[in-house]
C-alpha cells in the first residue's frame, strides 16, 4: 500500500471509533498532540497500539517539559467541569472579546492566561510569544472538552429519533401540564443548538492549532484532512482571499461511519482491508499525485480530472461493501478538493522542518470528512 501521509486538523484527540475509518484510506494519519507522552511510558494503551503499528503519527510541536503534570491537572479540572474555571477561560474562545472597554483585548487575554498559569504553578516566559503558545494549548484543550460534553449530550438525545419526539409531542397536546409540554420542545431546541455551526469558535480553534504548527511543523504531507466543512473553510477562505480562484472538487469516497470494536480488532480489520484494497489505493494515490504535479492546471483537461480513465472509485465502493456493509457500519464520505497553484503549507506560510525538503506539488490537496449518514 502506497503511503498517503495525511495531516488531520484541527482536532487533537483522534483515538475514537468515529475516526478509525479514516485509517482505511489515509495512512499514516498525522495529528498534533498538545501533551507529550510521559517519559519512559510503556506502550500498552489502545492509542499506543495505533502509534506502534504506524497507522497514526503524533506530533508535539510545543512540548510541556517540566510543566506537563501541572497542565494535566489543569486539563483534569476542565474535564470535571469546574464551572468557575470554565467561565474564567471562556474569554479565550468567545466570539467577542470580553475585555473591558478601552483595553487591549490581546493583553487582556494574556492576563487571563498568566493568572491561570501562576495558579497551577506553571513556569513560563512572560513574553508575548510564549503566552500565545500557552493560549493555543488552552484553546485546544477547552475545545476538546466541549466536544466531549456535546458528544455525551448527542448520545443521550439519540435515544429519541424525530418520529419518537413527534409521537410524544402529539400525546402531550392533550395534557394541561405546561411543564410536560415544554419537555420535548426543550429537547428540540438543544438538538438544534448542537447542530449550529459555531464559526467563531472554529476559527479560534484553527488559529490555535496553526499557532502550534508554526512553532514546530510536521514533515511534508500529501493531503490535509479537515474534520468538518467549517474547519475546511478556514483554508478555503485564505485561499480565496489571495485571488479569485476557488477550490475544485475532485472525488468523493465512502467510508464506514464508525468501527466499533476493541483496539486490536480494529487494527486487524484496518490492515486486512488495506491489504485487500492495496491496488485500488495505489491507483487513487497515483492519480492524486499526478494531478497535484500537473502544470499548468487546466480545469477541463483529462489530466486534471478524477477518476482518470479508471473505475477505482467504484472498486473502492465494492470492497467497502464487502468488508463494512452500510446496513451495519453506516456511511460517511470524504470529498477531495484541489487548490490550484497553491500548496497548503505555502498558503499558510508554514516553516519547513529542518533537513526536510518541501515536496514538488504545485497544487494543494484538501480532503473533508462529511457528516455520518443515517442508516
Amino acid at each position: 500500500m502506497n503511503t498517503f501521509d495525511t495531516l488531520f486538523f484541527p482536532e487533537t484527540a483522534i483515538f475514537t471509533e468515529k475516526r478509525y475509518p479514516l485509517l482505511l484510506f489515509f495512512a499514516p494519519l498525522h495529528f498534533l498532540q498538545v501533551v507529550e507522552p510521559e517519559p519512559g511510558s510503556v506502550m500498552s494503551s489502545e492509542a499506543d497500539l495505533f502509534l506502534e503499528r504506524g497507522l497514526i503519527q503524533a506530533h508535539v510541536p510545543a512540548p510541556l517539559g517540566n510543566n506537563r503534570e501541572q497542565f494535566l491537572r489543569l486539563i483534569g479540572d476542565l474535564s470535571e467541569q469546574k464551572e468557575h474555571l470554565v467561565n474564567q477561560l471562556s474569554g479565550l474562545t468567545a466570539d467577542s472579546s470580553p475585555a473591558p472597554a478601552g483595553s487591549d483585548p490581546l493583553a487582556f487575554k494574556h492576563g487571563i492566561v498568566s493568572s491561570l498559569l501562576r495558579k497551577y504553578g506553571v513556569t513560563y516566559a512572560d513574553t508575548g510569544t510564549d503566552l500565545q503558545i500557552w493560549q493555543a494549548r488552552l484553546v485546544l484543550a477547552i475545545a476538546e472538552t466541549l466536544d466531549s460534553n456535546e458528544e455525551a449530550v448527542r448520545e443521550e438525545l439519540s435515544f429519541f429519533d424525530e418520529d419518537d419526539i413527534a409521537t410524544f409531542r402529539s400525546l402531550q397536546d392533550v395534557t394541561d401540564n405546561p411543564n410536560e409540554k415544554d419537555l420535548f420542545g426543550e429537547m428540540a431546541t438543544i438538538r438544534a443548538q448542537l447542530e449550529k455551526s459555531h464559526l467563531g469558535a472554529i476559527a479560534k480553534r484553527f488559529d490555535a492549532w496553526l499557532r502550534l504548527l508554526h512553532n514546530q511543523p510536521v514533515p511534508p504531507v500529501k493531503v490535509w484532512l479537515a474534520s468538518t466543512r467549517d474547519s475546511a473553510e478556514q483554508v478555503f477562505s485564505r485561499y480565496e482571499a489571495i485571488g479569485n480562484a476557488h477550490a475544485i472538487p475532485l472525488l468523493k469516497l465512502a467510508l464506514p461511519a464508525q468501527i466499533a470494536a476493541s483496539g486490536e480488532y480494529v487494527v486487524k480489520q484496518i490492515e486486512e482491508f488495506q491489504q485487500a484494497t492495496a491496488h485500488i489505493h495505489r491507483g487513487l494515490v497515483t492519480d492524486f499525485e499526478r494531478i497535484v504535479r500537473t502544470v499548468p492546471y487546466v480545469h477541463d483537461a483529462h489530466e486534471s480530472l478524477l477518476p482518470y480513465g479508471t473505475d477505482w472509485a467504484e472498486q473502492w465502493a465494492g470492497a467497502l461493501h464487502d468488508f463494512f456493509p452500510a446496513s451495519s457500519d453506516g456511511r460517511n464520505d470524504i470529498t477531495f478538493y484541489l487548490l490550484p497553484d497553491q500548496p497548503i503549507d505555502r498558503l499558510l506560510s508554514l516553516p519547513v522542518s529542518p533537513g526536510v525538503s518541501p515536496g514538488d506539488a504545485a497544487h494543494g490537496l484538501l480532503a473533508i470528512l462529511g457528516s455520518p449518514q443515517t442508516l
